[in-house]
Parts: structure tokens; sequence; C-alpha cells
């Protein structure tokens, strides 16, 4: 079994973001008669897959506090904006200071649109961008 698969890596990593901890894993592999060198990598590739889930779902909250925070302000500003030229309120202030809260709205949506779209793929193939340019020796 020189050779581990990928589809038993992404059912263990499931199975571990599920809660199963990693004592419950090894037994597991143990009975299905795994060597324990072949359970040490396997655990290993789990692991990695199961931190880089973690840190991506922690990662796509923040972009999505992001976004709704930008939704929030341009709202906001977008009735102030009206109210404004309604001449209900601020009627004193220049025009450019009541329309920056939805403006600033809009690039929080913005930047959180493009950060979301730089998020990584979960299983990426490979050692990393700077391991890629510098391999270990």
């Amino acid at each position: 079994m020189n050779e581990i698969s990928t589809d038993l890596i992404e059912e263990l990593s499931g199975q571990k973001l599920e809660g199963k901890s990693y004592a419950e894993i090894r037994a597991d592999l143990a009975e299905r008669g795994f060597p324990p060198d072949e359970i040490r990598k396997i655990i290993r590739q789990v692991d990695e897959v199961v931190l880089k889930a973690e840190t991506g779902q922690k990662h796509a909250a923040k972009i999505h506090q992001w976004h709704r925070a930008g939704l929030g302000l341009a709202v906001t500003g977008l009735i102030i904006s009206v109210a404004f030229n309604a001449g209900f309120i601020l009627t004193g202030f220049p025009p450019w200071l009541v329309y920056t809260p939805f403006f600033a709205g809009i690039l929080l949506m913005f930047y959180g649109r493009v950060q979301q779209r730089k998020q990584p793929d979960l299983y990426q193939k490979g050692p990393g961008r700077i391991r890629r340019r510098r391999p270990y020796k």
C-alpha cells in the first residue's frame, strides 16, 4: 500500500471535521489492516486537509462579514442620500459628505467579493507556491 488514495483521505478528513478524534481514526485504520507507518502518513495528510479546511472556513466567515458590513453601510447611505435629496435631513451638509457612506459600502462589498474570488481550492495538489520555487533539498 505505497499509494494512499485521495478518496480515503477525503473520507477521513470529513470524519475528522464532523468531530471524530484522531485516536478513533487510528483505531479504524488499524482495523482495516494498515501498518503503523502507513497510518502515520495517512494521519499527516488528513491533518493537512483538516487544517486547510478550518482556516478556509475562518477566512470565508471574515469575507462574509466584510460583504454584509458593506451591504448594511450601502443601504444606510442610500436611505440617507434619498432623505437628503428630498430635503428632509442634513440640508446644511455638503453633498459629498452625505454620499460617502453609500460609496464606502459599495467599496466594502466589492472588497468582500474580490477576497472571495481569491480563496484557494481546499484540496489543492502540490507543495504550494513557495515550495514550487525552492523545493526541499
